[in-house]
């Protein structure tokens, strides 16, 4: 999302944080996340905008457990391909869908900034390839992935449609798991199934109060890659 998207959709939890936290990220995804920022804007708005670069790089348990409690709809997950040699899963987070890949295809990479969320993910899932790395620039070779996937990780952005383009092999599938503005993508001929709204489990008070009221990811866009 935009700069100022991304300010004004900020869930309550950004006041958790201060204008010193930005400096504690590490340079590199500082660097990455000021990119798009104008300058001298005023702190609140900034913190509002990196309101999520902050939980995924300073607070990675809080992102684990909103994902947790925050599944991804059974009928999405029943739409993927199954028994596929290799799966790609890009903004992988701590593994929300890299689980899911795991059982439907044999090699998985992750690929994920944090390194705290790819430290989670590792752990629970140590049969999954964990790689750092923004989805701009992937660290994949060429036609790698016959399943390319992400669960709400990004939108339209042409540079990371690219990529993701380029590491998924001919006749293979990209799967977007709620992505931004999913009627582009629909626009643009991919296929979208959108599952019934599902409430999410029983959670703890606190995720509502700091990411605002859960709603389990259930719209799904695919699109095969030309052969």
């Amino acid at each position: 999302m935009d700069y100022e998207e991304a300010v004004a959709t900020a869930p309550p939890g950004w006041l958790h944080f201060s204008f010193d936290d930005i400096g504690r990220l590490p340079e590199w995804v500082r660097a990455h996340a000021m990119a798009g920022i104008p300058s001298g804007e005023p702190r609140d708005r900034l913190l509002r905008a990196l309101f999520w670069t902050l939980v995924y790089h300073l607070e990675p348990e809080k992102w684990d457990e909103l994902a947790r409690f925050e599944p991804i709809n059974p009928a999405v997950v029943d739409a993927l391909p199954h028994n596929l040699d290799t799966a790609l899963d890009v903004g992988a987070g701590s593994g929300r869908l890299t689980g899911h890949l795991v059982a439907r295809c044999r090699h998985v990479t992750a690929i994920e900034p944090s390194t705290g969320l790819l430290a989670l993910l590792s752990r629970r899932m140590p049969q999954v390839q964990p790689v750092a790395g923004w989805a701009e620039a992937l660290p994949v070779k060429d036609h790698w992935s016959q399943l390319t996937t992400s669960c709400a990780a990004f939108g339209p952005d042409p540079v990371v449609l690219s990529e993701l383009r380029r590491v998924t092999a001919p006749g293979g599938l990209i799967a977007l798991i709620n992505p931004e503005s999913p009627g582009w993508f629909e626009a643009h001929g991919w296929r979208r199934m959108t599952a019934p709204a599902m409430h999410a489990p029983d959670h703890p008070r606190w995720i509502d109060e700091f990411f605002g009221p859960l709603d389990p990811p259930r719209e799904l866009l695919t699109i095969r890659v030309d052969g």
